[in-house]
């Protein structure tokens, strides 16, 4: 089945589109509750008014499946675009899809999902940044689409570090840079404030935000080691994936080399989000999910080791069953 996917078509984008609509057929199949964690003032804006669509549950999944779809695809084309990997694929995309269709929240639409299209947005604005003659706009435009995400998850701002990590990894150090990136992530929160002004709406934003604001986070890390014990196989994979990108580091170019180190940092402060998250790994795996999709689809790349490869990848898609419908 791999093989379907390990070439850069747009017969592996139908094949995805399929696969799509087959891990994620359950809610029409059964009917799932559906449990929104809302933390920012324009996702409890947006999810009030969605919420009293006649046909909300059903809407519900056909737009969480379109966005897994659609940053599938933006991912899978910054990995092909920056030539990340060492071979043009859909195996990327492939995985995005996978591990955002592990748990029953999942297949819904939720603000950490809009939020997550915004954070693959700024890393494709960042892994631009080797190339870019003014590499300051590219900081402006990074900072702007993350502060696109904090206003329907502020739990995202956790990821400043990592655009102001990858300018002085991809380019070099400028305090130009950390102005023009709080500048990017303060003019949208800036503009919903003129909004709502305008509309005479301002103390209803205050509001939305004072409530918003009033989390515990750290008091609410719990896990649940039956919805981990995926993770510990994933876990496996991605290390061994690392060990093979990491002996063909210094064959790849500078470029290369500088987003792959970015990626790197991504997965460690992703990691972080889903502490912070909370309802932890289920919300949060979508962030997660970009750096990691990558490290993985290297692993599934390589046609050695075809067999074990095929079953690593149904086990994967079990689970992804097995949680979906029993637990």
């Amino acid at each position: 089945m791999l093989n379907l996917f390990r070439n850069n078509s747009i017969f592996a984008l139908l094949f995805l589109i399929v696969f799509t609509v087959l891990i994620r057929i359950s809610p029409f199949l059964i009917t799932l509750p559906i449990d929104l964690n809302i933390n920012a003032p324009l996702a409890q804006i947006l999810f009030e008014w969605i919420t009293t669509f006649e046909d909300y549950y059903y809407f519900s999944v056909v737009s969480a499946s379109f966005f897994v779809v659609l940053q599938a695809w933006l991912l899978n084309h910054l990995v092909v675009k920056h030539s990340i990997l060492r071979k043009d694929s859909f195996l990327p995309a492939l995985f995005f899809v996978l591990l955002n269709s592990f748990y029953k929240e999942q297949l819904f639409l939720n603000p950490q999902l809009i939020a997550n299209l915004f954070i693959i947005l700024m890393f494709e604005r960042l892994c631009n940044l080797y190339e870019s003659e003014k590499p300051l706009y590219v900081v402006l435009d990074s900072g702007l689409f993350l502060g696109l995400a904090i206003l329907f998850n502020y739990d995202t701002l956790i990821y400043l570090p990592l655009i102001l990590i990858s300018v002085v990894i991809i380019t070099y150090f400028n305090i130009r840079f950390l102005l023009a990136s709080i500048f990017g992530i303060l003019l949208p929160i800036y503009l919903v404030g003129v909004v709502f002004y305008m509309f005479d709406s301002l103390n209803d934003l205050l509001i939305i935000i004072e409530i918003s604001v009033k989390r515990n986070y750290i008091n609410q890390i719990t896990f649940n080691w039956i919805k981990l014990l995926p993770w510990f196989l994933i876990t496996g994979i991605t290390l061994v994936s690392a060990v093979l990108l990491q002996a063909e580091y210094f064959k790849s170019k500078v470029k290369t080399r500088r987003i792959i180190f970015t990626v790197v940092i991504f997965i460690i402060i992703s990691v972080l989000i889903i502490l912070i998250e909370n309802h932890n790994l289920v919300y949060a795996v979508c962030y997660l999910s970009i750096p990691l999709s990558i490290i993985i689809a290297n692993y599934f790349m390589n046609k050695r080791y075809v067999i074990l490869k095929e079953i690593l990848f149904l086990l994967l898609v079990s689970a992804c069953v097995l949680y979906q419908y029993f637990i």
